[in-house]
């Protein structure tokens, strides 16, 4: 719009996608063995796609899958799409998946999980998704942008339609499986390594200081 508006200078813009990751913080991150975890970290808003997480591990796990589902992220009473305190509790009832309110250390969460999932409706660049490859984790996320810069579907995970349970409970289960998830998960380090260390982007910042 602002190019359209004439307000945009296109020879004095660049666009670079985020900010990059420190990948020395992600160092060593094995695949583990064991039962495979789904995690999630967000916020705990309506448009990151929280809603559909929940229901795609209430579905799997009354399938019988055997998978763990992690939710890690505050609510924020200061946007309307937050979860409240009755939903969490509610889901917290429910069982299908465990909370573990705002997490800090996301190395440290990464390092025990084995898919990372943000299903959300509208991205900038979700650093959460870069630092999931950064960690060597496969993903699951919306073919929308921002997300799909992290992704290419089938290669270091798979994109889905935002809002879809059903494209969410099916990119899940086709992950689960330990050769996939360490194929996927190395593939995820690569492009991050390609595309996302803090060190290119950095360079490119000052590439672009004098346009």
């Amino acid at each position: 719009a602002l190019k359209k508006w004439g307000v945009l200078n296109t020879f004095k813009v660049k666009l670079l996608k985020g900010s990059g990751v420190e990948l020395a913080n992600f160092k060593n991150f094995q695949e583990q063995n064991g039962i495979p975890v789904v995690c999630f970290a967000a916020r705990l808003l309506k448009d990151k796609g929280v809603n559909e997480f929940v229901s795609a591990a209430k579905i799997l796990k009354k399938r019988k899958i055997n998978a763990r589902f992690l939710l890690a992220g505050d609510l924020d009473s200061n946007n309307p799409t937050s979860l409240n305190l009755d939903n969490l509790n509610q889901i917290k009832r429910e069982g299908y998946v465990e909370i573990l309110g705002y997490y800090k250390d996301i190395p440290e969460l990464y390092s025990r999980s084995h898919i990372i999932c943000l299903p959300s409706y509208c991205e900038g660049l979700p650093k959460a998704l870069v630092e999931a490859g950064a960690a060597s984790r496969a993903v699951v996320t919306t073919n929308v942008p921002g997300c799909k810069e992290t992704v290419i579907d089938g290669y270091n995970g798979y994109l889905i339609k935002h809002k879809s349970k059903k494209d969410l409970e099916n990119a899940i289960l086709r992950i689960c499986d330990l050769n996939k998830m360490i194929t996927m998960g190395n593939n995820s380090r690569k492009l991050v390594e390609k595309k996302f260390d803090v060190k290119i982007i950095n360079a490119k910042i000052i590439n672009n200081l004098n346009l």
